[in-house]
């Protein structure tokens, strides 16, 4: 989810002494580049297209597309001040940069807010209001940052403002980039510098930027890639780019004409190879791989400096180049609409529709009756900067106005339209309540509970599922859904014992002291999760039975790399499996219960990972029980909103829950070790998954069920491992 966009400025004419306008004056036009906001186009779209349909699977590559045309125009604005009066104003070019950005973004963060109080719960509004303060001061991309490497917060619902981390970066890169320009500028003077050693001296400097900037994204991205992808650090080469291609743009306007169209397409098929091959999580992004589509939006802008193109219609066309007029305000609306509509629609043509037409009716009117009036305007305009405008407007880095009529009453209704349609879209949806379909491939409910036979705390439980799933209101719910949602993963005692930095063992084990049989619990923080349940059975185990938990959060019991070093959890995941390992060795429990969250890899693949790891204590336990994770269909936190109902968050068994279930029960077939199915604690037989049991919230999200639940089912649980434990 990303980007960030930058307009030319505009002209806006001066008044008649009549304080009208005369019919020689000229509409307010934009002296803009046809071949950039056709460009701008291009990204914009991308990551629409992107964050809609997820397709293409690259089109947040989008945001760096707007880098380098920000970084260009940008830097242009300021070199030609400088050429022109000697000097860069600063309180002048924030203002121009207030005028331009805050309006519209302070827009649309008043309105995802209110609507938000609407839709969302009270937590996730609290937490919206908060990502609004952070966009508002530019700050986002550092709050998304952080956030992104807390592994406590990896399973909330996605924030309707983070799109807004794009414009921070931006913004606290022009915050620097002003007063080196300046500082270059004031040397030369006082030197008395040639045009061509200044701009030598100024390509140095930013050159030396870019590479040092490259060179630390590619290393951040290597050790910690979400980080990377928000820092400003690692972004600051694609915006230097930009920069760059202002600073020598002399160069460029010697490109000969015929091989301008050549150069172009070939940076345009650089973005589509970018937009296409890159993905998220493929690795290697933001760098080195988003060298790719700046190194085409640099082509693309290079090619075009010296006059307007021929042969790039697909960018110059008025329909290419409107999109790109609006891209700003089309940024800005586009997220919000998605993820607010998510919250209230299934993902279907409907929902589809609804957002497309939404996102494009408010982004036109908001950009014809909000962002360009008030660029347009004297808002924050001093004497001086409206004198210096009549020769500050037109430059190199930009061409000559185009003219365009004035269609705001067409406009107006158009978007009105628009808006108008998307809200019948949302209205039209039927209200039947899909029901998930019962696995049919794989081992079935019914079939597994013939085998694992339950007992009355179970069946008992079951029948509160059942009704649950039945319920057509919310009940009161304790503790509130809310407070789930926003509460920790396991009882506040336990949850040290998962931390990288981990008690001392005693302060993670309970039951008896002297109890005759051990259970070592390890997992992620699935297992941690069950940690609250499992205390509860050896606690009622009439000193039987002790508990260790040996568990650490996001930190998967396998012999497979689930999550890469570049935090403090993933550079301490490997010693942590060893150690627990040689924990099992040293202290050789009974059973070993082993818990971990469902991930795609193939069953295969699993299985012999598991086996790798498990054949270095299996000696030294007498039964290994695995246990599987809640299923893991719907996120509460994005399902419970403020107008959904209990239908809306009823979630079904997934494939990818059912693929690793069957993996592991595999694994037990013909040896001493179990496998515990947990769907009777969670589910219908048929399949069908509700949020809350009684009046207790089941999940805090996708996969991760309440410590209030884990109480609730605690007699389920033990009963279940009853069976399983005979003989020991």
């Amino acid at each position: 989810m990303r980007s960030v966009l930058v307009s030319s400025t505009g002209v806006r004419p001066e008044p008649s002494k009549s304080g009208r306008r005369s019919k020689s004056t000229p509409v307010p036009v934009h002296t803009q580049r046809l071949d950039i906001q056709g460009l701008r186009m291009v990204a914009v779209m991308l990551v629409v297209l992107s964050h809609l349909f997820h397709w293409p699977q690259g089109g947040f590559i989008g945001v760096d597309v707007f880098f380098v045309i920000s970084g260009f125009l940008i830097t242009g604005s300021l070199l030609h001040t400088l050429e022109k009066t000697g000097r860069i104003s600063f309180s002048s070019f924030y203002r121009r940069r207030v005028r331009r950005i805050v309006p519209a973004a302070t827009l649309v963060l008043v309105m995802t807010m209110v609507a938000a109080y609407f839709i969302f719960t009270g937590s996730r509004f609290k937490s919206t209001v908060w990502d609004a303060v952070a966009a508002f001061f530019f700050v986002s991309n550092w709050r998304f940052g952080v956030e992104g490497t807390d592994y406590f917060n990896s399973s909330g619902p996605v924030s309707a403002l983070q799109h807004y981390w794009s414009l921070s970066v931006e913004e606290q890169f022009y915050f620097v980039w002003p007063a080196v320009i300046l500082a270059i500028g004031v040397v030369a003077t006082r030197k008395a510098w040639s045009k061509r050693t200044r701009v030598g001296i100024s390509a140095g400097v930013m050159g030396v930027v870019v590479l040092a900037s490259f060179i630390y994204s590619v290393l951040d991205t290597a050790s910690n890639p979400t980080w990377a992808y928000f820092s400003t650090l690692t972004r600051v080469w694609e915006l230097g780019v930009g920069a760059l291609l202002a600073i020598t743009i002399s160069w460029f306007e010697r490109i000969p004409s015929v091989a301008r169209p050549f150069i172009a397409w070939a940076g345009l098929g650089l973005i589509a190879v970018g937009a296409f091959a890159i993905t998220e999580t493929g690795g290697g992004f933001p760098a080195p791989w988003a060298a790719v589509p700046v190194l085409g939006s640099a082509l693309v802008i290079g090619a075009g400096v010296a006059g307007n193109h021929r042969f790039l219609g697909l960018l110059t066309n008025r329909y290419s180049t409107y999109v790109g007029d609006i891209s700003y305000s089309l940024y800005l609306w586009h997220w919000p609409v998605i993820i607010l509509l998510s919250a209230l629609m299934d993902r279907d043509g409907y929902y589809f529709a609804a957002s497309l037409f939404l996102m494009f009716g408010l982004s036109i009117a908001a950009y014809h009756f909000f962002e360009d009036p008030i660029r347009q305007s004297d808002w924050l305009l001093t004497g001086a900067e409206r004198r210096d405008r009549r020769f500050l407007d037109i430059s190199r880095w930009r061409l000559r106005p185009i003219k365009m009529s004035d269609r705001n009453k067409s406009i107006g209704i158009g978007s009105l339209a628009l808006v108008t349609a998307g809200v019948s879209a949302y209205a039209f949806v039927p209200t039947t309540v899909v029901v998930p379909p019962t696995p049919s491939s794989t081992t079935t409910f019914a079939q597994a509970s013939s085998v694992q036979q339950i007992g009355p705390a179970q069946t008992a439980l079951v029948e509160q599922i059942k009704s649950a799933v039945q319920a057509t209101e919310w009940p009161d719910l304790s503790p509130t859904m809310d407070e789930a949602i926003a509460g920790p993963q396991a009882p506040s005692d336990i949850l040290p014992c998962g931390s990288v930095d981990r008690p001392d063992p005693n302060q993670c084990t309970w039951g008896s002291p002297t109890a005759p049989h051990t259970m070592l619990l390890a997992g992620d923080s699935i297992a941690m999760t069950y940690a609250g349940p499992l205390r509860k059975f050896a606690e009622g185990s009439n000193g039987q039975w002790k508990l260790r938990v040996e568990g650490m959060f996001g930190c998967s019991f396998v012999d497979i790399t689930m999550r890469e070093a570049g935090d403090k959890i993933g550079n301490a995941c490997p010693d942590h499996k060893k150690a627990v390992v040689e924990t099992i060795n040293e202290v050789r429990p009974d059973v070993v219960v082993i818990s971990n969250r469902a991930s795609t890899h193939k069953a295969t693949e699993w299985n012999s990972a598991m086996t790798r790891l498990t054949s270095q204590f299996a000696a030294n336990t007498k039964r290994i029980i695995y246990v599987a994770a809640p299923p893991n269909d719907i996120n509460i936190a994005d399902c419970y909103t403020r107008v959904s109902r209990p239908s809306n968050c009823v979630g079904g068994v997934t494939d990818t829950w059912q693929a690793r279930s069957d993996a592991e029960s595999s694994l037990v077939a013909s040896s001493k070790d179990k496998f515990i199915d947990s769907r009777n604690w969670f589910c219908t037989p048929d399949g069908r998954c509700p949020s809350f049991v009684g009046t207790t919230p089941v999940k805090r999200d996708g996969s991760h069920m309440t410590p209030a639940y884990g109480d609730l089912m605690a007699p389920a649980i033990a009963e279940a491992f009853a069976p399983q434990l005979e003989g020991l």
